[in-house]
């Protein structure tokens, strides 16, 4: 493990509600610890409230157990012994898939009447092979993979495989038919969200855009941990400016300038320009800038104060594009953010638009809401 480097595990999931239900009958949890990741996916029993009841109940379940660490073992003997088995159909009232990924790209498959995992290499779409063993007398399917560095996992509900069942394919899309279409696609994915996109959008075509069954896919993508780092307002004493800027120029990753004066501060320790983009300006936020070698300069207070507000909200997709948004992208899109904030009381805010947050106010709470998302996150205060 010490030879071998560590790689983050980037998770997408999407789905699709059967059509005439207004809840999702699949679940689908996502537990971090600083040593390994957990994704835990449940099929409830038929559709709507009932099946997602059974489900939610499955993957909370397990959930708390891996976050206490229960080995998976005892997991999986608690949870066959206390699924009910319909009496009707003879069913257990949940499936469930459990994957356990470490950051050198080990991942432990367990499932409970689950579909087989598909892996995505370098091109090449496989699906893993599973051994079989008894728990209390329930089957339970298990494999262990080694993951490299751009390796996808793919885990599914049967929503998946049996996409256009009776309607465009006499038995459904399959796990052979959805290897087929992956492998025509497949070097279009760029990231886990990619890849269950594209699966979606395989079944949604198959089921003519009316869902027969919930529909969820979930994906691992195994890659190199992203950086960026963030530059806002004034130090207290002036003579610092020249320290942080350095500072903020020598971090890894991508660079990012939140506060006007903090980017003529950073042009003029630097010796580059600005240059405002007023096309960007929109009623909620101020126009961005630009300044060579930086990958997002905007406005301070009030963008970063939208921004914050995005989050807290979590309103993360389909934003206007603005300031506010742009800076939303760039952070999430990072594994790790360091901040370099100046703590110099900024006078005009308080004449113009009395009551806003200050910015170190703002820097933590935009660190606490980047850290629920799983994001680390360094600050350092001038």
């Amino acid at each position: 493990m010490n030879d071998t480097k560590k790689l983050v595990c980037e998770v997408g999931k999407r789905q699709l509600i059967k059509h005439g239900e207004v809840t999702c009958g699949d679940s689908v949890e996502v537990v971090y610890t600083p040593e390994e990741t957990f994704v835990v996916l449940s099929d409830g029993l038929g559709s709507g409230v009932k099946a997602n009841i059974l489900s939610n109940l499955t993957v909370k379940i397990i959930s708390k157990m891996v976050s206490h660490h229960v080995p998976l073992q005892d997991i999986v003997e608690t949870i066959i012994g206390t699924l009910p088995v319909c009496s009707v159909r003879g069913l257990a009232y949940s499936t469930f898939t459990l994957l356990r990924i470490t950051p050198d790209g080990m991942v432990d498959i367990i499932d409970f009447d689950g579909l087989p995992p598909i892996t995505v290499s370098k091109g090449v779409v496989e699906v893993v092979e599973r051994t079989s063993e008894l728990v209390l007398g329930k089957q339970i399917n298990k494999a262990q993979i080694q993951l490299k560095e751009d390796d996808y996992l793919l885990i599914t509900s049967d929503g998946v495989t049996e996409a256009g069942l009776g309607l465009t394919l006499s038995f459904g899309l399959q796990t052979a038919g959805l290897v087929k279409a992956l492998k025509e696609h497949v070097k279009d994915n760029k990231s886990a969200q990619d890849l269950v996109n594209q699966v979606i959008d395989i079944c949604m075509s198959y089921y003519i855009n009316e869902p027969g069954d919930d529909t969820t896919a979930v994906a691992i993508h195994m890659r190199q941990p992203r950086e960026c780092a963030l530059l806002t307002g004034l130090p207290v004493d002036k003579n610092d400016d020249a320290g942080m800027v350095h500072a903020f120029q020598t971090t890894a990753g991508r660079k990012i300038i939140c506060g006007g004066t903090t980017a003529q501060v950073f042009a003029r320790e630097t010796h580059k320009e600005v240059h405002t983009i007023d096309s960007s300006l929109t009623d909620e936020v101020p126009p961005i800038s630009k300044i060579d070698g930086v990958d997002l300069v905007t406005e301070g207070i009030i963008t970063m104060d939208y921004y914050t507000r995005l989050l807290e909200e979590n309103h993360i997709e389909n934003n206007p594009k603005n300031g506010a948004a742009m800076l939303l992208e760039q952070l999430l899109w990072a594994d790790k953010i360091t901040i370099f904030c100046g703590t110099k009381v900024n006078e005009a805010y308080e004449q113009i638009k009395p009551g806003i947050r200050l910015r170190d106010t703002l820097v933590e709470k935009l660190t606490r809401e980047l850290q629920k998302r799983h994001k680390e996150v360094i600050v350092y205060y001038y």
